[in-house]
């Protein structure tokens, strides 16, 4: 039996830390008909060693250098360079366990409404080790869900497997966005497709003082312009939700900025904002507030 191919693409940038491991994780795997594309993103260390040396071992690994455009641009070219029936997107960072692609192939091949499949992530610090913590997602019609910013809908781009064709029909990775790139890609997808969950942990998150969601300017700023781009994609479903849907948004960059950021005024700012263009969320408003007392 012919088994589809499969293109992993890794966006790397400084990644000689953990990128061995990475790719080891990618190596490793109990299927096999691989390709691995890492796009080394303007690294100034020793990542290309790193990957080079790999490379000479087994040909499935093809190493691009590209100037650096950030983490979407990356992935894009990688997209752009591969050949597989199905697309997966790992950060060079990230550990995938051995059954992570065949359980997600055989997922996709059951159910053709889905488009983009993810899995529960184990979450590990810098150094490998378990934080004890699990990460998970959710499977059907999720547009909405993912709008509303209703929990974790789909957990990161390491956990997903999407079929070539619907990345054709829904488009690429906006190069305008970094932290929110994925976020808004999963919105498109989820607009025209099913999503699917393995409900079973198949990777590691790693958890590190370089992850880029801890710039909470840079969330503040691609998570405002990947709520544009909903709008202007008219991905609300009426007026009302989509004043809902950015209240929602409001109220997590205010927990955000009061949490991590330490910047007490844009954390009422955005309270503030987020009670004004949606009078009911005032409940859950006072609710968070009472928790940072």
């Amino acid at each position: 039996m012919n088994l589809p191919l499969v293109s992993v693409i890794i966006p790397a940038y400084n990644a000689e830390r953990y990128i061995k491991s990475t790719i080891r994780s990618v190596l490793l795997q109990d299927y096999k008909n691989l390709e691995i594309i890492v796009i080394d993103d303007g690294s100034t260390d020793n990542s290309a060693t790193v990957v080079k040396k790999l490379a000479n071992e087994d040909k499935r690994i093809n190493y691009i250098h590209q100037q650096n455009g950030g983490v979407s641009s990356a992935r894009n070219h990688g997209y752009k360079l591969s050949k597989g029936k199905y697309i997966a997107f790992l950060d060079a960072d990230d550990i995938w366990l051995p059954d992570n692609i065949g359980k997600k192939v055989e997922y996709l091949q059951s159910d053709p409404e889905v488009g983009l499949v993810h899995s529960d992530a184990l979450l590990i610090d810098e150094h490998g080790k378990s934080l004890e913590k699990v990460k998970k997602g959710k499977s059907g019609w999720l547009l909405n869900d993912l709008l509303l910013w209703k929990g974790t809908c789909i957990p990161a781009p390491s956990s997903i497997l999407v079929c070539r064709e619907v990345l054709e029909e829904a488009g690429t990775f906006d190069t305008e966005l970094s932290t929110s790139a994925d976020q808004e890609l999963f919105f498109r997808v989820a607009a025209k497709y099913k999503i699917g969950r393995v409900e079973q942990i198949t990777w590691h998150y790693r958890i590190h003082s370089q992850n880029m969601h801890s710039n909470i300017a840079l969330m503040e700023r691609d998570s405002l312009l990947a709520y544009k781009k909903a709008t202007e994609n008219k991905l609300f479903k009426n007026k009302t939700f989509r004043r809902k849907c950015h209240s929602n948004m409001y109220l997590i960059l205010s927990g955000c900025w009061y949490h991590d950021g330490k910047n007490k005024s844009k954390a009422i700012r955005y309270a503030l904002k987020s009670a004004w263009i949606y009078p009911a969320a005032l409940y859950k408003l006072l609710r968070k507030m009472i928790s940072w007392s």
